[in-house]
This record gives C-alpha cells, structure tokens and sequence, in this order.
C-alpha cells in the first residue's frame, strides 16, 4: 500500500517501474488511436490498408498490450491497472488538441479532472 494515514507516500523500485510502465502502456495506446485515425483520412480500404499509419497503429496498440499483459504478470493488482489505463483518455485529448486542431470545451476538461482525481486516489490507495 502506497498510503498509510500518518505515513508519508513511499515508493519502491518495483512500484515505480510498474507505475512507468502504466503510464507509458496508455500514452502508446493514445499515440496508437491518434495513428489509426490518421490512416482512416486515406479514405477508401484499400487506401487505409495501404496506409503507414494503419500499421504504426497497429504496431503501438500491440506493444501497448504487451506492457498490459507484463503490469499483470509482474503483480500488480487488476483493480489498479485497469482504472489507471483511463490515463489514456487524458492523453487521446491532447494529442487530438495538438496533432488534429481538436477543440477542447469546458465539458471536455471537467471530465479530465475528474479521471485524473480518480487516478490519484486509485495511485494512492486513498
């Protein structure tokens, strides 16, 4: 347990490595959405099948459940990794505000904050 009332927040190397893993996992799913989107303005499928993008897509979205599947295998526990991989989502709007002109509103950024208080509780056991 990474919060104990009273206790200052301790981190192990173990624990760190998993928690950057966990976040690197749900930036390369990100960046992996934003190229699969990027090979559907090709237009027709044989041009999206064509398309670099589809397979740098794809590429990341694999490695990104490779790390899924290592976070579990190296203990840590399901209901940690699974809520933490909604980092994504905060990841997926910045990348479409910078990348695609995406326009971020008011809604948008309220259900961020949110996802990401619920990140840092999850993170710290609160």
């Amino acid at each position: 347990m990474l919060w104990e009332e009273g206790q200052p927040v301790t981190i192990s190397y173990i624990e760190l490595i998993n928690y950057t893993a966990l976040i690197l996992m749900t930036f390369t799913a990100s960046f992996a959405a934003f190229f699969l989107k990027k090979s559907t303005n090709a237009g027709s499928i044989t041009s999206i099948v064509k398309s670099k993008f589809l397979y740098i897509g794809g590429f990341l979205y694999i490695g990104a459940a490779a790390l899924n599947i290592w976070l579990f295998q190296r203990e840590m526990d399901y209901s940690v990794v699974v809520p933490l991989g909604s980092l994504n989502y905060i990841w997926t709007m910045f990348i479409a505000r910078i990348f695609l002109k995406e326009k971020i509103n008011m809604a948008k950024i309220i259900g961020v904050l949110l996802i990401f208080s619920g990140v840092i509780c999850i993170a710290l056991e609160v």
